[in-house]
């Protein structure tokens, strides 16, 4: 990155590197509903593996670092590169097709509770007060986030098509958690970023060919790549100067870029209960955070 950032408070600039890739995953979801317009779910989802995979290795042969991924990884490297970055954006990109932005942004943001929960069930990992009053308050905010309004809520109208596509995307990105999280004690989390997107691409690439729908048809495609691996960039460079749980909670900011970003961009308006509904997901998440604070010194 350069010698100047060490210059720079570390933990200040953590803080600014967790804020930018909550600006990132922002940015992502409304690049993917303008690129939507014009292209298929698809071809979005392609294109974001693509670019993000090209930008991820550029950064690890930029920062010199070693390219050789490990032998025993290539099992958890495949399945974090097709659940994790082939079945899991292709939910999200068409729940996007369905469904606002914004809403697709907050329910993304569910995956810490289902890692939680998969930690629970699979690693067997102990559930703490935290986890249950996160857990609770993030239940809350679902039902108003998805409800959008009173009358829905009470009608049992909860979210459509949507919204359920995304949320199937949060479980695919949480359900990767668990072989990512043993991947990280093997290799690089960049590399790790870089092989997932390369395995995805790989799967996209003869794909698109077959169905004649390999095409650049805008700059908003590389943009979207490249934004997402600046995102992944951002975020483990966080992880580097500050706990894990303070890089959470400065990426929790994506919400709120989203939600100003598509008001800007694309016209949408949150109604009363969802903005409640985002202040309680902010809320239960903070809850999680803070028990993982507890654990790490």
């Amino acid at each position: 990155m350069g010698d100047w950032l060490f210059m720079i408070d570390q933990k200040a600039l953590g803080i600014l590197f967790g804020i930018a890739a909550g600006a990132m995953w922002a940015v992502e979801a409304i690049l993917g509903k303008i690129l939507l317009s014009s292209l298929n779910f698809l071809q979005v989802t392609a294109s974001e593996a693509f670019f993000t995979a090209i930008t991820a290795f550029a950064y690890i042969l930029l920062s010199r670092k070693p390219v050789k991924i490990k032998s025993q990884c290539l099992k958890d490297v495949l399945l974090v590169g097709f659940l994790g970055t082939v079945i899991a954006p292709l939910a999200y990109f068409f729940g996007l097709t369905q469904t606002s932005a914004v809403n697709a942004t907050l329910l993304a943001h569910l995956q810490p509770l289902f890692v939680s929960i998969f930690g629970f069930f699979f690693l067997k990992e102990r559930i703490h007060r935290y986890d249950v009053i996160g857990g609770v308050t993030i239940g809350l905010a679902v039902i108003l986030i998805t409800g959008r309004t009173p009358d829905n809520i009470m009608n049992l109208k909860l979210g459509n098509m949507g919204d359920l596509a995304v949320l199937l995307a949060t479980l695919g990105w949480a359900f990767v958690a668990i072989p990512g999280k043993r991947l990280t004690k093997q290799t690089s989390s960049i590399l790790i970023v870089g092989y997932r997107f390369l395995v995805a691409s790989i799967f996209f690439f003869p794909l698109l060919l077959f169905l004649n729908q390999l095409m650049i048809k805008s700059i908003y495609q590389i943009l979207l790549g490249v934004i997402v691996g600046l995102g992944y960039i951002f975020y483990y460079e966080g992880l580097k100067r500050i706990k894990a749980s303070q890089v959470a909670l400065t990426e929790l900011s994506s919400p709120f870029f989203a939600a100003a970003l598509a008001w800007i961009i694309l016209g949408e308006r949150m109604t009363v209960m969802q903005v409640i509904g985002a202040l309680l997901l902010i809320m239960g998440l903070t809850a999680l955070t803070r028990r993982s604070s507890d654990l790490i010194s």
